[in-house]
């Protein structure tokens, strides 16, 4: 059984939904105005779908003796441009791990063209969902170093869907990230870490999984993504209207790129994701805390105004407890850096988990002494670094290892044959197996071997 599907009503595939007043209520409503102009009443104003304010009478408008007043004309009713209306939880459905979906991507030849001259630069196409379409989006190409592939293999993608026609949504959502999983073997490492993520508290992306289609043919099965961007920072965020900065790296092609970190002296480049432009001034203010206190006693407390603490070890105890190397403590990598308006600090969100479950060893790095400048210098000042382990003794102390291994086991099962059959896997049908075994044994012992690691 599949679950609730989404509606197929003619009126959503153009953008109207059930709950509009429309067109149908037209002639009730002009019998209605004609009734109460002739008793000398006024009509009542209802408020809009959604809108929650009391009714109220209008004003009458005072006319000339011998004049007709005509009733002013009503309002044509806001047509959103969306499959569905933006309300939580309407877009659960496409984050249940329970199901694969069926995605279908169309793009026209000048699109297919302008994907393969230029992967990164949106282009138009049409996207379908389990049925539900929307005939214009944008389409482009995700990945760089590692993981980025043309149309000719298995590319990740990125869907935004107002890029063509402004304020659409698909569901609430603006947009969605399709994960390849070519760094993955399992294909499960993303759903997995995101569980373990939303256990400790942190804000992460949802996930799903659906067979992917480009102009009919099969690109296999991907991991659904639920992109960060400010419908994303409205679901998790007691005010999503701060600044969210991409701290991905800046890729020059081939193996040249440079990484992101604080007090590095590149804080411009940080991308502005969601937010207003200040000139980057929140970036570059922890990058001089950072600068003038690392190694001082003065570090914790000075960054403590800028950072939210709290939070951010959460964070990095769930990182290492995923084996995260590809993270801002163990790369500079994979992280985004939200200001919260309400105290102006910042906090990371984790992004692309596909190079979890990893020891830190094998990209030859220490959580003893992290990569990320931050992490290093909270590694290096006792009261940080305590608080840090104090964090790692709650998630270990928290964590339903029984919970999370029966999880593991269920989105196994569901997508094994998937996985198996995907024409466009770059990992050997025999290596599929064993990556999911290692998966499922890490979840086992993963927490006496970070236990260890701390001397909890």
């Amino acid at each position: 059984m599949l679950g609730p599907r989404p509606t197929t009503n003619p009126e959503q595939r153009t953008g109207r939904s059930q709950h509009d007043t429309g067109w149908s209520m037209l002639p009730r409503a002009v019998a209605l105005c004609l009734f109460a102009l002739a008793c000398g009443q006024s009509l009542p104003v209802k408020p809009a779908a959604g809108d929650d304010t009391a009714v109220t009478e209008p004003s009458v408008i005072d006319s000339e003796p011998g004049t007709t007043m005509e009733p002013e004309p009503e309002p044509e009713p806001e047509v959103t441009v969306s499959t569905a209306e933006a309300s939580v939880p309407a877009d659960d459905w496409i984050f249940k791990l329970d199901r694969i979906h069926s995605v279908e991507i169309e793009l026209p030849i000048d699109s297919w063209n302008g994907l393969v001259s230029d992967p990164f630069t949106y282009v138009q196409g049409g996207f379908t969902l389990d049925g539900e379409r929307l005939d214009e989006v944008g389409v482009r190409i995700r990945g760089k170093v590692g993981s980025f592939r043309t149309l000719s293999g298995k590319p990740k993608l990125k869907i935004d869907f107002n890029h063509v026609v402004s304020g659409q949504r698909f569901y609430g959502l603006k947009g969605l990230s399709l994960n390849s999983s070519v760094a993955d073997c399992s294909y499960l490492k993303e759903a997995v870490a995101a569980r373990v993520y939303a256990d400790a508290g942190v804000a992460t992306s949802r996930t799903g999984f659906a067979r992917v289609s480009v102009n009919g043919a099969d690109y296999g099965l991907y991991v659904i993504v639920e992109t960060q961007d400010d419908a994303f920072l409205d679901r998790y965020m007691s005010d999503p209207s701060g600044n969210l900065y991409d701290g991905k790296y800046i890729w020059y092609g081939g193996s040249s790129y440079t990484l992101l970190d604080f007090a590095e002296g590149n804080d411009t480049l940080y991308q502005l994701e969601e937010g207003e432009s200040v000139e980057h001034a929140d970036i570059q203010a922890v990058s001089d805390a950072l600068a003038a206190s690392w190694g001082t006693d003065a570090f914790y407390t000075e960054l403590g105004a800028l950072i939210d603490w709290e939070s951010t070890h959460r964070t990095w105890a769930a990182e290492q407890w995923l084996g995260q190397n590809d993270g801002y403590c163990l790369n500079k990598n994979n992280y985004r850096a939200y200001f919260h308006p309400e105290d102006g600090r910042l906090r990371f969100i984790p992004w692309d988990n596909d190079l979890t479950f990893l020891y830190a060893y094998q990209w030859g790095r220490s959580w003893v002494t992290p990569y990320g400048n931050l992490a290093a210098a909270c590694r290096a000042h006792v009261e940080c670094r305590d608080d840090w382990a104090a964090a790692v003794r709650d998630l270990i102390d928290n964590i339903d290892l029984a919970a999370l291994s029966e999880f593991v086991g269920e989105i196994d099962a569901l997508t094994a044959e998937a996985a198996t059959a995907d024409p466009r896997r770059e990992c050997g049908v025999d290596s599929i197996p064993g990556s999911r075994a290692h998966v499922a044994a890490w979840v086992t012992r993963r927490s006496d071997e970070v236990r260890a690691e701390w001397g909890l």
